[in-house]
């Protein structure tokens, strides 16, 4: 009697050990997805990212190259005003030397 007993026992032990591996495993296997779920995440978010950083640095280049057009406007502005109070200063001085 104390053979089947301890064979039981034994048994009842198996089975709780058995049972708890097999809880181990569960919790493994949900952290495992979970883990995957918030990998998928950041994958999305990171592409959203890089979309995003794409588009500012398109929208960079563009906004360099019209800050140069404005430059060489400016420039070219600055020449014709110089231009002008050249033109003006000598018409003042014909002016002052006929007078």
């Amino acid at each position: 009697m104390t053979t089947i007993m301890a064979k039981e026992q034994d048994l009842a032990v198996a089975v709780d050990t058995l049972a708890a591996l097999e809880q181990r495993v569960v919790r493994a296997i949900e952290m495992l997805n979970r883990e995957r779920e918030q990998r998928a995440e950041i994958e999305r978010e990171l592409a959203n990212v890089r979309t995003q950083l794409d588009t500012q640095q398109a929208q960079a280049a563009t906004l360099q190259r019209e800050i140069e057009e404005l430059h060489r406007e400016r420039d070219t502005v600055r020449t014709r005003v110089e231009r002008l109070m050249s033109s003006l200063d000598a018409i003042e001085a014909s002016y002052t030397q006929s007078a």
